[in-house]
């Protein structure tokens, strides 16, 4: 599976749209958000405008200021379609996003998922 650079453009976007809404929503300021993620306000204020990508830190970060997984605040998957939703096992999705992947691709997400595991790990003890 390809990723275009438009769709790839367009699920930062919705990230940015959804870490603005999630904020709003808690009545934070972006410079409260800034603090709780140990982030600099302006880098928060450019996350929101989609004015540079949302890199894997700041998104941990992010989400755990917000007491959210990491996941919530990603986009949909419309980039994989599913024959009826709901039907397709959490493996089976995983399956289809790494079938036809660059095995570059195949291994970063199996850093970061090992590396999402242990930092749950570690704040769960």
């Amino acid at each position: 599976m390809e990723l275009s650079d438009e769709t790839m453009r367009c699920m930062l976007k919705e990230v940015s749209r959804n870490i603005s809404a999630e904020r709003r929503k808690r009545g934070l300021s972006m410079a409260q958000l800034a603090a709780m993620a140990n982030l600099s306000t302006s880098h928060i204020c450019k996350l929101e405008k989609s004015q540079c990508d949302v890199g894997l830190k700041a998104l941990l970060r992010i989400s755990a200021a917000f007491g959210l997984e990491a996941e919530c605040l990603l986009p949909e998957e419309p980039w994989i379609e599913h024959e009826e939703e709901g039907t397709l096992t959490r493996g089976e999705r995983f399956e289809q996003i790494v079938e036809d992947a660059d095995p570059w691709i195949v291994e970063l997400i199996l850093r970061m998922a090992c590396y999402i595991r242990q930092n749950i790990e570690c704040n769960v003890s």
